[in-house]
């Protein structure tokens, strides 16, 4: 019995190269866009949404982490957050290596959490630099805590409300990380701040935080600033919020976050916030 046709025409040979040439290239796009956008892949979660939902029309947001570095009690709770925040690791502690290197698992952008001088005098933590040291004291604690973090990008202040108005230490900092390629985030713990007007002389990059999240360690609390960072946003079409290293911040950002999303606003890293910022 003849076979039965289900095509009355019949290919050339071109013709039938033509098709083959087709569908292996329709293969090697599918296959890129499975290895670029595969959930198990850190990141894809981060560029699913730059593919699909960046209009420039929408409010930006950044979340940093602070704090990270000292314990790792909210581990389960960082993971789950994925590329979403940043983390900004403490030098020189037993989690500082642990959290850098986990990054490149969650797809997370790091930065350094550097300790600098406070007005009342409290130690901030292992590498602070104040402004008595020399010059080459502060380079070299500077380069000692970035040693210590993996796959930074960045450097923000952990306290500092008199490091960053000593624009003479800020100097020789804000020089040495701009010779490495790195932007500073100004955690603003001081409207005294120098950090803007020494940036704009040495030409590197300034971030400044817009809304602290969670000054008080409660839901209630945390939830209430997260919409004043709304209004922020709105209003000025992007916002860095820094909240902490702690459980109860942690749990309110994995419910937020999603919600977020869904109102309009995207998630996006310091480094992405630069570019918006910049344009």
């Amino acid at each position: 019995m003849a076979r039965r046709r289900f095509f009355k025409f019949k290919l050339t040979k071109k013709q039938k190269r033509r098709l083959m040439s087709f569908l292996v290239l329709g293969l090697c796009v599918w296959g890129g866009f499975l290895f670029l956008f595969h959930p198990a892949r850190p990141g894809a979660h981060k560029a699913l949404r730059t593919l699909f939902h960046r209009q420039t029309g929408h409010p930006k947001i950044t979340f940093v982490i602070d704090d990270i570095g000292n314990h790792d009690r909210c581990n389960a709770q960082l993971k789950s957050l994925g590329d979403t925040v940043t983390y900004a690791i403490l030098p020189l502690l037993p989690y500082s290596q642990y959290y850098g290197n986990l990054s490149r698992q969650t797809g997370a952008e790091v930065i350094l959490h550097l300790p600098l001088d406070t007005m009342q005098d409290k130690i901030p933590g292992r590498g602070l630099i104040v402004g008595t040291m020399s010059q080459s004291d502060i380079l070299d604690i500077l380069a000692r805590d970035l040693d210590s973090v993996p796959n930074y990008v960045g450097v923000n202040n952990h306290m500092g409300s008199r490091g960053t108005t000593d624009r003479e230490m800020m100097t020789v900092i804000l020089k040495e990380l701009k010779r490495r390629g790195l932007f500073f985030l100004d955690s603003y713990t001081t409207p005294e701040s120098v950090l803007p007007s020494v940036g704009r002389e040495i030409g590197i990059p300034i971030l400044a935080r817009g809304v602290f999240l969670d000054n008080e360690d409660s839901k209630p609390a945390i939830r209430a600033e997260l919409n004043h960072l709304r209004t922020v946003a709105r209003e000025k079409g992007n916002a860095i919020a820094i909240g902490h290293y702690r459980a109860k911040t942690l749990e309110v950002l994995a419910k937020e976050i999603p919600q977020f999303e869904k109102e309009g606003f995207e998630i996006i890293t310091l480094k992405e916030m630069l570019k918006v910022q910049r344009d």
